[in-house]
């Protein structure tokens, strides 16, 4: 059984008031799917509904395993 593909918009907004760079993904009108947070040269990625922890290298990584995340289990 597979899911039908569908694109999800998303924003992606650096949080400044923050000691360490952190960013948060937004779903636009709907909700905060996930922080990532740049932690000694690794990009951490936590899950808004579950506070599940994903590391990865890259920002764009990170996005994409919060997505992931996100259309698996949480959708």
């Amino acid at each position: 059984m597979s899911k039908k593909l569908e694109n999800i918009d998303i924003e992606v907004n650096e949080l400044k008031d923050k000691s360490i760079p952190t960013w948060e993904v937004i779903i636009p009108n709907k909700k905060s799917i996930g922080l990532i947070e740049k932690i000694n040269g690794k990009y951490r990625a936590t899950t808004t509904k579950t506070n599940n922890v994903l590391f990865d290298k890259s920002l764009e990584s990170s996005i994409n395993d919060l997505l992931s995340y996100f259309t698996l289990h949480e959708k």
